[in-house]
């Protein structure tokens, strides 16, 4: 079962990541209902795990073991050269 997470969390989790994304350089995707499941899904993995898990990869059962897939994943920069967007 997945924690509950409140709207209000979610919207907050998507201004961070707008604001973060353009601070560096980057875009958040412009399809905001697309955008904004994505914002639950690291909200409702940082309920569940402590972290901001990103939310299109399977966790390895521990933060030492995810490091490299805490949002901003170590895999963002390579899907943005090989599919010109994250997940």
């Amino acid at each position: 079962m997945s924690p509950e997470v409140s709207t209000e969390e979610i919207e907050e989790v998507h201004r961070r990541l707008v604001s973060d994304a353009e601070a560096s350089g980057y875009h958040i995707n412009p399809d905001v209902p697309f955008a904004l499941a994505l914002a639950e899904g690291l909200a409702v993995n940082a309920a569940r795990y402590g972290y901001e898990l990103c939310p299109c990869r399977l966790t390895g059962g521990s933060r030492e073991l995810d490091i490299d897939i805490i949002c901003p994943c170590d895999y963002r920069d390579a899907d943005l050269d090989e599919y010109d967007t994250c997940y």
